[in-house]
């Protein structure tokens, strides 16, 4: 498998406003063997999306321009297999879980988290996506 070959790779998108911790995940996910793209907010994430189909979006609540809930309603109300990619949501939101639940995500992982739990997190939610 060629290095810069998404055909084969399992498509990652990851929307996060924190440099630092967008910078370690994208390392961790490419590292991983994962093709990932970027998104800084939600609204990004959507053009993203409407470009790159991934399969499996890891999602920060707590962003500028557009938030999680906000990306995740719009995400869920397209027409196409995006509404249909798992979310992982990323958080350190006080009761994350709590506050997540009404977004149907695959999982909620806290704000700061063990690495190998994320990618844990990762692989399961792609057992369960619909191949892209």
């Amino acid at each position: 498998m060629m290095a810069g070959d998404e055909t084969v790779r399992p498509r990652v998108l990851l929307i996060e406003d924190d440099e630092a911790i967008g910078q370690v995940l994208m390392d961790l996910l490419a590292d991983e063997g994962f093709a990932v793209r970027w998104a800084r907010h939600g609204r990004e994430g959507l053009d993203v999306l409407a470009r790159w189909l991934p399969r499996v979006i890891l999602l920060d609540l707590m962003m500028p321009v557009m938030d999680g809930w906000a990306f995740r309603a719009a995400q869920r109300a397209l027409a196409g297999p995006e509404a249909q990619v798992p979310v992982v949501v990323l958080s350190g939101a006080h009761e994350a879980r709590a506050r997540a639940a009404s977004l149907d995500a695959a999982a909620v992982v806290t704000k700061p988290f063990d690495l190998d739990d994320l990618l844990a997190t990762v692989h399961a939610a792609l057992a369960v996506s619909p191949k892209a």
